[in-house]
């Protein structure tokens, strides 16, 4: 018997999302099925990326990181407009 679409999307929310210990590996799986489903296109996709800022979690697509790198913290990592305004320097 195949699978639904729904019945997909729930293993993949059991599976990916809520056994993980953390948000930020349950992000971190979803981010990577969304690019590997992206690559499954038999026509050629916007290209899209993002990042995840550390502090609250919120997800921001790249295109409207500044091409400065605005957001970008010192170890790599990303931290939206609300987060960084409110760390002190």
């Amino acid at each position: 018997m195949p699978y639904t679409v729904t019945d997909i999307t729930e293993l993949i929310r059991h599976h990916l999302a809520l056994s993980e210990v953390n948000d930020d590996r349950a992000d971190l799986n979803l981010y990577q099925l969304a690019r590997n489903i992206d690559q499954m296109f038999s026509r050629p996709s916007e290209p899209h990326d993002g990042a995840v800022c550390e502090g609250c979690g919120a997800s921001v697509s790249s295109e409207l990181i500044g091409p400065d790198g605005a957001g970008e913290t010192a170890d790599g990592g990303f931290n939206c407009s609300s987060c960084r305004f409110g760390e002190e320097d």
